[in-house]
C-alpha cells in the first residue's frame, strides 16, 4: 500500500560539454534541486558523454549531492562509459509512495556518423526488462516512467520534420509501452526530455510531460539561454500523496511563482499569455473586469525556424496592463498565478 508522500525531480538535457551546456550553470543548479529536497533526481540525459569530460565533472558534482539520483541513458551519451558510471539504463526505484521506471529509449544506428546516429525506439531486452519491472510492483501506487526520446510528442509535425526522420524525435514503438501501462489501476505520469520544451500529451488515463532542458538551448551559451519553447531553462517537481500526483515546472534562479509571462505581439498578432507549463488541454482563465474570462485554446505561435509553441494563449483587447490573474488547472488542481510583461530577448 502507498505510505507517505514522495517528491521527485526530473532535470534533463544537462548539456556539460565544453563551448555547449553549462557545468558552472548546473552546479548551482543542483544546490537549489537540493533545496527542494525530493526523495529522488532523476537526471534524463544529453550529460554529453561524447565530450571526455563531462561524465568526470558530473560525478563529481553528484559526489557530494544529499539526494539519490537515478540517470537516464541520452543521445549525447551512448558509449559504454554509460553504463560504468551510472550503472544500467533501465532502473526501478520503489518510493514510499510512488514506483519511478527509468527505460531507454535511445538505439544507436550505427550506419550514421552525424545527428541521426541515435533514433527512439526500445529494444526488446528493454521490452522485457520494464515486462519483469512492472509485475513485480504494487499496482495501487501512481506509477512514474521516465525517458529520453519521449514516447509521445507533437514536435516533429510543429518543427515541420518531414516523415522519414521522425524516429530522431519520437520513440517508434512507443505503442508497445503505452499498450502495457494502459491498465494500471494508479495514475501514470510519463516524464520525457531531448526536446528542451514543455508539452502535455494525453494518451487514454496516461499523462506525458515534455520537459524543458536544464540547459535551455545548449547552442546558446549563458546561464539565461532559453528553450526552444522560450520556456526558462528548469526542471519538473513531481510530488506524490497517496493517488494525487501534482506536477509543477521550476525556471532556474527564479522565484517558483513564476510561471508565465505577457508577451508583446507584432502588430497584427497578440498579446499572448506564454504559461509555461500550461496544459492545452485544461481551461485557462484571466481575471479582468471583475470575472474570470475563459481564453480560447493555444495559438500555434511560430518561434524559430519553423518550431510552433504548444503553450501561447491569445489575449483578448482588455489586457492592458503589464500584470495580469491568470487560472487554469494541473491534474484537476487549481493553479493560480500572477504574470507581468515579458523580460525575455
Amino acid at each position: 500500500m502507498t505510505t507517505g508522500t514522495s517528491r521527485v525531480v526530473f532535470a534533463t538535457d544537462l548539456h556539460l560539454a565544453d563551448g555547449h551546456g553549462g557545468f558552472e550553470a548546473f552546479a548551482a543548479d543542483l544546490e537549489e534541486i537540493a533545496d527542494l529536497a525530493p526523495d529522488l533526481l532523476v537526471l534524463g540525459g544529453d550529460i554529453c558523454l561524447w565530450d571526455s569530460g563531462s561524465g568526470d565533472r558530473l560525478q563529481d558534482l553528484l559526489r557530494d549531492l544529499p539526494v539519490d539520483t537515478m540517470s537516464l541513458l541520452g543521445n549525447h551519451d551512448t558509449d559504454r562509459d554509460f553504463a560504468d558510471r551510472f550503472g544500467t539504463p533501465n532502473r526501478c526505484v520503489e518510493l514510499g509512495a510512488v514506483n519511478v521506471l527509468g527505460l531507454n529509449t535511445c538505439r544507436v544506428q550505427p550506419q550514421y556518423d552525424d545527428w541521426r546516429n541515435v533514433r527512439g525506439e526500445i529494444g526488446d531486452d528493454d521490452l522485457a526488462w520494464l515486462d519483469t519491472a512492472l509485475g513485480g510492483l504494487d499496482r495501487t501506487r501512481p506509477l512514474l516512467l521516465f525517458v529520453h526520446i519521449p514516447l509521445a510528442s507533437t514536435y516533429p509535425e510543429r518543427r515541420s520534420v518531414s516523415q522519414e526522420i521522425t524516429d530522431v524525435w519520437r520513440v517508434t514503438n512507443a505503442r508497445a509501452v503505452l499498450d502495457r501501462l494502459a491498465d494500471w489501476p494508479a495514475p501514470v505520469v510519463v516524464g520525457q526530455g531531448h526536446l528542451h520544451e514543455n508539452e502535455h500529451v494525453h494518451v487514454g488515463d496516461t499523462h506525458l510531460v515534455s520537459v524543458g532542458a536544464v540547459c535551455g538551448r545548449w547552442w546558446q551559451q549563458g546561464s539565461a539561454t532559453r528553450c526552444v519553447d522560450n520556456s526558462p531553462r528548469g526542471w519538473l517537481v513531481v510530488d506524490v500523496d497517496a493517488l494525487d500526483v501534482r506536477l509543477g515546472y521550476r525556471a532556474a534562479r527564479a522565484a517558483a511563482s513564476w510561471q508565465g509571462e505577457i508577451v508583446a505581439g507584432d502588430g497584427t498578432d497578440g498579446p499572448w499569455l506564454n504559461l509555461f507549463f500550461g496544459d492545452p488541454a485544461q481551461t485557462v482563465e484571466i481575471f479582468g473586469d471583475g470575472e474570470w474570462i475563459a481564453l480560447p485554446s493555444p495559438v500555434p505561435v511560430p518561434l524559430d525556424d519553423p518550431f510552433i509553441s504548444t503553450h501561447h494563449w491569445a489575449l483578448p483587447s482588455i489586457v492592458n496592463g503589464d500584470t495580469l490573474q491568470v487560472r487554469t488547472r494541473m491534474r484537476d488542481q487549481l493553479w493560480e498565478v500572477s504574470v507581468k510583461g515579458s523580460t525575455s530577448t
